[in-house]
């Protein structure tokens, strides 16, 4: 298809930094070339981030805004807005996907600015609860309840985050907001278990229990620091953590003397790492759907996560709670108690034929229900019908 035949998007993210909403944006920058126009716009990675610029095949039709940072700046980011809104006149784009609450502000105003027809928003997770204090929260609400008037499409990545910002944030009606899981283009490690395990220095005997992410306040670190504390005198669950950022140190302080901790910094070879462990934790106080949870299913491991957000949406056959802890054919949701986790990897822990089974059941759903080649194809079918009815409304006006 020749290029003036083919829809161009304009892809806009704040950072390329470690976590789903980067790879997610890459993953469709890539994927979409064949019959769209692609272009990304994007920050730079603060101190101590990932950069995941990696997954991008090469840098074209890339534009990086050094001023677009996370931090919120009057100047860096009117100049941000400025810089976005001059790409946009110069690409002429027939849509303007935004990603991440930062760049869906300075991008979907842009886009207004511009005449863009299509302006759709992913929420990969939201703000409204567990971030700021109240009036800062009803600061960010108000925003976003405002962006939506002026936005085609808002795209949720679970259904309990479509539910949270039509019914308990009412940022948009349900008719405006549609469901797009993430996807991901998984592979298997071909290194053996064994390997990986004498690299990280685990025992045959020994319970990995994973934990990947960012070191941010809302991934909830001091939780993962009670949980590895209370189990450090007993070598027999040991905690891999895959990941880094501005808490490390803390995490590093309240874990001080705990043998059973291994903090690894950031991993390209997610799936090797994964591979080395029996169990995936998560102790997010606020999520969207949790990569981390996803890529334990697709590597065949039961997860124990904190209720936060969309990761009940991840638990299949998911029971009545007791004692705080929700059992699923694939894994735990437990609430916030470092009680509740530990009981769930002691548990995990004691029985390998459960473990099997969780994780057998976590892959098939994994599976049937999270890859890219699904996420792309509802891409494309969101940008058609979106770009059909602009022309159409265009006609009638």
């Amino acid at each position: 298809m020749s290029a003036q035949n083919r829809l161009k998007i304009v892809r806009i993210i704040a950072r390329l930094n470690g976590g789903g909403p980067a790879r997610q944006a890459c993953l469709l920058h890539e994927q979409l070339r064949p019959e769209f126009q692609t272009v990304l716009i994007t920050g730079r990675p603060d101190i101590g981030e990932k950069d995941m610029s990696y997954l991008l095949a090469s840098d074209e039709g890339v534009y990086r805004i050094d001023s677009m940072s996370r931090p919120v700046s009057i100047f860096s980011d009117l100049r941000s807005l400025l810089d976005i809104y001059r790409i946009l006149r110069r690409e002429k784009p027939d849509i303007v996907h935004t990603h991440t609450a930062k760049a869906g502000t300075l991008g979907r105003v842009a886009a207004v600015l511009a005449g863009v027809p299509v302006r759709i928003h992913t929420f990969h997770g939201h703000v409204f609860a567990g971030y700021f204090g109240k009036l800062k929260t009803r600061v960010y609400l108000a925003i976003e309840r405002f962006l939506a008037r002026f936005t085609t499409r808002i795209v949720t990545v679970s259904g309990g985050q479509e539910r949270e910002l039509a019914e308990t944030y009412r940022i948009a009606p349900r008719s405006k907001i549609q469901v797009i899981r993430n996807g991901f283009d998984w592979k298997d490690s071909s290194r053996s278990q064994a390997e990986v395990r004498a690299e990280l220095n685990l025992k045959r005997d020994q319970t990995a229990v994973l934990w990947m992410g960012r070191m941010v306040p809302i991934k909830g670190i001091e939780l993962l620091a009670e949980v590895v504390k209370a189990t450090s005198s007993n070598d027999a669950l040991i905690f891999v953590v895959a990941g880094d950022g501005p808490l490390r140190a803390h995490l590093e302080e309240l874990t001080r003397g705990c043998r059973n901790l291994r903090i690894l910094g950031w991993q390209e070879d997610v799936a090797s790492v994964v591979k080395a462990c029996e169990v995936v934790l998560l102790t997010s106080v606020n999520e969207g759907t949790p990569t981390s949870l996803i890529e334990a299913m697709f590597a065949g491991k039961p997860f124990v996560g904190t209720d936060a957000g969309g990761t009940s949406d991840l638990a299949i056959g998911l029971m009545e709670a007791t004692r705080g802890i929700r059992q699923a054919n694939n894994g735990f949701i437990v609430e916030r108690k470092a009680e509740a986790i530990l009981e769930c990897l002691t548990r995990l822990a004691a029985d390998p034929s459960l473990r099997e089974t969780m994780g057998r059941t976590g892959r098939e759903h994994a599976i049937h229900n999270w890859t890219a080649d699904r996420l792309v194809n509802e891409i494309k079918q969101l940008y058609r019908e979106s770009t059909n009815s602009a022309k159409a409304r265009a006609q009638r006006a």
